[in-house]
């Protein structure tokens, strides 16, 4: 019997296959122009999606070393076999907390790419400085986020407040149950687009690259987000996430048939900063 953890379960991996979501991270890794470095850590790699865009843009496979990084063995192993054997790069994979950054890498490397999660890490300041610390002279940081205050255009505000509303009635008709909403996670406390300048400025970073690219999620992209951990606690706070994953699809289906739509726009935050 195959035996799936919550976290496994409720993890970002089905939305993160989804065409429109590889071109937001390869407009990251474009902008960055991440294909140039030599030494590079994919920060929490998950099941090596980014990891195969990096491979696919770099100018020069020889002498170039990979450091996958996650906190997930499955998902290592996952990245693994989908990425195969290559003789013409080294890929490593580490397991580790990206809070553990500076002792799960011990080189010194030219670029730290973290796609999508750092809105996760409760002290940024401290994982900033620790890839600050790990980055070469003149080394790349390349991150992006789509939660962070100002992501929802106001031409999606309607759809959310009627997502949200149905899908909380549905929470409340259907199984007896109402969101606690003073248990809020970490990704639901939102930074604004200007705070994440901030943030690596502070640390030392020149910003090279500061982008806001407005981004049409198709229904799939909706229907993964709600059956994705963060996201369930995010907006039911303490409620048994294969609840909320059933309340939040079924207000999704529900209102996306009413209001006819074909996509929803959500604007993604792409930061590429050099170490000064």
């Amino acid at each position: 019997m195959n035996l799936v953890t919550a976290s496994e379960e409720y993890n970002f991996t089905s939305f993160s296959n989804l065409p429109f979501y590889t071109k937001v991270n390869e407009r990251l890794l474009d902008l960055a122009e991440v294909g140039k470095q030599r030494k590079i850590v994919d920060l929490g790699c998950g099941t090596g999606g980014i990891t195969k865009l990096i491979l696919e843009r770099l100018q020069s496979a020889k002498d170039t070393v990979i450091y996958a990084v996650d906190h997930s063995t499955t998902a290592l192993k996952a990245a693994a076999e989908e990425i195969g054997d290559r003789k013409d790069v080294a890929v490593n994979y580490v397991h580790s907390e990206v809070q553990n950054l500076t002792g799960a890498v011990k080189d010194k490397v030219d670029a730290v790419v973290y796609c999508n999660s750092i809105h996760y890490v409760p002290n940024k300041t401290e994982l900033v400085d620790q890839i600050k610390d790990k980055l070469l002279p003149g080394g790349i940081f390349a991150f992006n986020t789509s939660f962070y205050e100002g992501s929802h255009p106001d031409d999606s505000l309607l759809f959310f407040r009627k997502w949200m509303m149905r899908s909380l009635r549905i929470l409340k008709r259907d199984y007896g149950m109402t969101a606690d909403k003073s248990a809020k996670v970490e990704s639901r406390v939102q930074l604004k687009a200007d705070d994440y300048i901030a943030l690596v400025e502070n640390a030392g970073f020149k910003v090279l690259v500061n982008d806001l690219n407005r981004v049409e999620v198709p229904h799939e992209g909706w229907h993964h987000i709600s059956g994705f951990s963060d996201w369930i606690e995010g907006v039911m706070p303490g409620v048994p996430l294969d609840v909320g994953r059933e309340a939040l699809q079924k207000g999704l289906a529900q209102i996306w048939d009413e209001m006819n739509l074909k996509t929803i726009p959500r604007v993604w935050l792409s930061v590429s900063a050099a170490k000064a």
